[in-house]
């Protein structure tokens, strides 16, 4: 298993996150993870347009998990740590989770309050075939 080497991604949950009890809507946890994933590939100067245009590559999700263990709510600023799993030829599992700080007295820690597991595959851009990843883009990891 490899671990992050990058900084997490931070997001502040706003109003527009969250339903009508106050807790972050489900399907929104899907928005932030890719927002984190997006930033993965920014620290490493790529863009999906970049992978697209230069290398003729799509890295479209086959398959996700989810988990959910505590509500997250309006204001909470969450920690997105992406752990890349598991790496074949054209398809990586990765782990995500969203952690949030809580206080306990004088303790302080982390609280992770969902996690998907995303399999992404490598597909060409004209065939839609699965093509194999270049190592370039995990060499930072």
């Amino acid at each position: 298993m490899t671990t992050s080497s990058n900084p997490p991604f931070i997001y502040r949950v706003c109003y527009s996150d969250t339903d009508a009890a106050g807790f972050i809507y489900h399907g929104r946890y899907l928005e932030i993870f890719e927002r984190s994933r997006a930033e993965w590939l920014a620290l490493r100067d790529l863009s999906p347009t970049k992978l697209i245009n230069e290398f003729g590559i799509l890295l479209p999700v086959r398959e996700l998990k989810m988990n959910f263990y505590k509500p997250g709510r309006l204001d909470d600023i969450l920690f997105i740590d992406q752990v890349i799993e598991h790496r074949g030829r054209t398809q990586v599992a990765v782990k995500q989770t969203a952690q949030r700080r809580v206080s306990q007295g004088n303790i302080e820690d982390m609280e992770v309050i969902a996690s998907a597991v995303l399999h992404i595959v490598c597909v060409d851009t004209t065939s839609l075939k699965p093509k194999a990843f270049p190592d370039w883009l995990f060499n930072a990891e």
